[in-house]
């Protein structure tokens, strides 16, 4: 989904004179603050705003809007047959590799394996808009200060521009069972109980493996909770396997090649 923040009239209209000009270190700078592009309740105008850019025929300004983010497939492909039919193949070009990008294009695997476990979009706008309202922030698993960086450099805006707030008071505190933060985190994440009948439960059927599921949960945390419930990590790990081959072979189709065997019968 688009990013859809409104801005005030002004805003659009400064925004608009710099595109108009063709003052790209203006528009840098007016996006690296975190500024949005779309104007007050009048959609059109954020597609004018493209076209405009591709009408003024500047290259570098058309590339700016465009790694903003937030673009409709209909926005996109009207400025791009605006761009043929004024005989600027390059910007047509230019969008159309866009188009053609895949989403989350130049982000690190690591901040974009957080942003999907998130439930956030990989869309520059989305992921702008998810800082701005908490939605991303220091409380989101695995988002620390170096994934803030990446995905900072990766929206265009200042590493220190609108810090994810953390509201440590809005969840519960963990039980004092004797795991650590982590593996009780992990577990509120997964929706286990911390209590050992469930953790038990959750490891032996292979809920909880190392590497597969859930999200982050590797082979210390592995080892940690095994040694809490009693359970051998080994022991534990062939039983999973085995549970695992038999699913497999249940869930295997029958063979519909002929048989080879002869005929018994005379």
């Amino acid at each position: 989904m688009a990013y859809r923040r409104p801005i005030l009239a002004e805003g659009f209209a400064r925004l608009l004179d710099y595109v108009q000009r063709g003052d790209l270190f203006a528009l840098q700078d007016y996006l690296k603050c975190g500024n949005p592009i779309r104007p007050p309740e009048d959609p059109q105008s954020a597609a004018n705003l493209l076209r405009t850019a591709v009408n003024t025929g500047f290259y570098t300004v058309v590339a700016e809007l465009l790694r903003a983010g937030g673009w409709e497939p209909s926005e996109l492909a009207a400025a791009q047959d605006l761009a043929r039919a004024r005989n600027r193949d390059d910007i047509a070009d230019l969008i159309l590799e866009h188009t053609t990008q895949s989403p989350g294009e130049g982000l690190p695997n690591r901040a974009g394996r957080c942003l999907t476990a998130a439930g956030i979009a990989l869309d520059r706008q989305a992921v702008l808009q998810a800082l701005r309202t908490g939605a991303l922030s220091w409380s989101t698993p695995c988002y620390g200060k170096y994934t803030h960086r990446d995905v900072c450099l990766w929206l265009g805006v200042d590493e220190l521009f609108v810090m994810p707030h953390y509201g440590g008071g809005d969840s519960a505190p963990f039980p004092k069972n004797g795991l650590s933060y982590r593996a009780n985190g992990l577990l509120r994440r997964a929706g286990i109980q911390p209590d050992k009948p469930a953790v038990k439960q959750a490891l032996e059927t292979g809920a909880m493996f190392p590497g597969k599921r859930p999200y982050n949960y590797g082979k210390q945390t592995h080892a940690e909770l095994c040694r809490w419930v009693g359970l051998d990590v080994a022991t534990l790990r062939r039983q999973v396997y085995l549970l695992g081959v038999a699913e497999r072979r249940r869930t295997r189709k029958p063979s519909t090649k002929p048989s080879t065997k002869p005929s018994t019968t005379e």
